[in-house]
């Protein structure tokens, strides 16, 4: 018969055991499903928030302004608190506003209502930019109504700027990469439309409001 000593070693290590095994599943098979990570893209200050490439911002928008420059166009790049968007491309024809993404890892995209980030095996999921970016745009155009201007063209455009980002998206999602879009300022012709916008004077009102 055990005596109470080895009763209580027994009882121990069944404890320990099951402890272990509770933090196991916490720390690792959680993590693996994504149950722990996921989350909103402004979840932060925990880690549901979406890693970034910290360069890809800096490096998209001196591609994008060599683009603008060379297409004789105008761009306004708002102040962060002001305005979600990333830069604004001003010419004759209106305005294209430009949302750009700068997460890295693997991102799965489709219409649904959020997208995925999967790095370093875990999974966090942020709102579609595209649903941001047309949000974004009609509060734009909102603001852009109280300067008085005559009807002109206002356009967003989503783009996944990180070079470091494996994209898992359909062709037929209107999205675009660092260079795809560099392409699309200096070769498309919806940039070449001259709606008679007075370029200066809303470049000025933009400033005004977004800077």
């Amino acid at each position: 018969m055990l005596d109470l000593r080895t009763i209580l070693i027994f009882v121990a290590a069944i404890v320990l055991c099951v402890v272990v095994g509770i933090a196991y599943y916490q720390l690792v098979v959680k993590e693996r499903s994504g149950d722990k990570h996921a989350g909103a893209v402004n979840a932060a200050p925990d880690d549901n928030a979406p890693v970034r490439d910290k360069g890809a911002g800096a490096a998209f928008l001196r591609r994008m302004r060599t683009a603008v420059s060379r297409r004789g166009l105008s761009l306004v790049q708002p102040d962060p608190v002001k305005s979600p968007f990333a830069a604004l491309i001003v010419g004759p024809y209106g305005i294209t506003a430009v949302y750009a993404v700068d997460y890295c890892g693997t991102i799965y995209g489709s219409t649904d209502p959020e997208w995925v980030q999967m790095k370093d095996g875990v999974r966090r999921t942020f709102e579609n930019p595209l649903r941001s970016a047309e949000n974004a745009r009609r509060q734009l155009r909102e603001v852009i109504n109280q300067g008085n201007f005559r009807p002109f063209l206002i356009d967003a455009r989503v783009v996944l700027a990180s070079g470091k980002a494996e994209l898992a998206i359909p062709r037929s999602i209107n999205y675009y990469t660092a260079k795809s879009f560099a392409d699309y300022v200096m070769d498309s012709p919806d940039l070449g439309n001259d709606r008679k916008v007075d370029e200066e004077k809303l470049k000025a009102f933009l400033q005004e409001k977004f800077c």
